[in-house]
């Protein structure tokens, strides 16, 4: 896995990438003058588009929607779950892989009372050079509506910005982001100006645990998005496309070794750095 390089500003050998949900997490982290994230990995992952490593955390949550939704990306081979004493007739699902099934039978009965009609799953969204990958765009409640499935071992974490504790989420602007781009998305799209976005949200800890939560977006948001995040992030990735160089590495020890970019990157820190406060 070797890193491209660019010889040439007019001659590239990526094309340029679309500006995500993801890519939009990435710059608000890049631009954040507490987190203050890596431009390396920003550029390593969505610019080059490396392969990155996937956690055991990754790989349950993928297997949970593939076996929820059936949707697999393009090329992608279908995941498979860990087994313990495989080989032998004890062979069974590794214990985290069996709460996996018991969520998605759980998430099965939630569709079947809510009367929930699935129209499409992995939907593919595009619009002038912005998309997106909704998990099942459904009828529910007389209305279309988007819905995006999560499995967390942070179901009702309160502090982490990753967490799901649903009276603390309008503090983290990161899980936010989806239902704004992808309800920009919609009404792009579709023509629908307001389309109800759900979290379905299961515990990898807890497999009797999920929740659902709408989120209602007010139209200033939506405005915001397009004014500010959507157009002025196109400028920026324009700008980085054709000047790598100012995507600023920021090698810290701790980041660095648990980066999946660290063995092509020359800027990694190998050993802690200096870092000063001021009292």
């Amino acid at each position: 896995m070797k890193p491209i390089t660019i010889v040439n500003k007019k001659n590239h050998y990526m094309k340029k990438p679309n500006l995500s949900q993801s890519l939009l997490k990435a710059y608000m982290s890049y631009y954040d003058h507490v987190e203050k994230g890596c431009g390396k990995e920003l550029w390593y992952r969505f610019f080059e588009k490396l392969p990155t490593e996937s956690s055991d955390a990754m790989r349950l949550g993928v297997y949970f929607e593939y076996l929820a939704t059936g949707y697999l990306r393009d090329g992608s081979e279908a995941p498979a779950p860990d087994f313990v004493y495989k080989g032998t007739p004890k062979e069974t699902l590794a214990a985290p892989y069996e709460r996996v099934q018991q969520s998605v039978d759980l998430y099965n009965l939630m569709i079947q009372e809510h009367g929930v009609e699935i129209i499409t799953s992995g939907e593919y969204m595009f619009h002038e050079d912005t998309s997106g990958i909704s998990d099942l765009r459904v009828n529910w409640l007389g209305e279309e509506a988007i819905i995006d499935l999560k499995y967390t071992s942070l179901f009702d974490d309160k502090w982490s910005e990753s967490g799901w504790h649903t009276e603390s989420l309008i503090y983290k602007p990161k899980l936010l982001i989806q239902p704004v781009h992808y309800k920009w998305m919609a009404r792009k799209l579709y023509g629908i100006e307001d389309i109800p976005f759900y979290y379905w949200i299961f515990s990898s800890q807890d497999p009797t645990k999920a929740k659902i939560i709408k989120v209602n977006v007010q139209e200033e948001h939506l405005a915001l998005h397009e004014e500010n995040y959507i157009n002025k992030m196109k400028k920026y990735v324009d700008y980085h496309y054709n000047n790598p160089e100012e995507l600023i590495p920021r090698p810290n020890y701790m980041r660095c070794n648990g980066c999946s970019f660290k063995d092509v990157c020359p800027s990694k820190a190998k050993m802690p750095l200096i870092e000063e406060i001021h009292y």
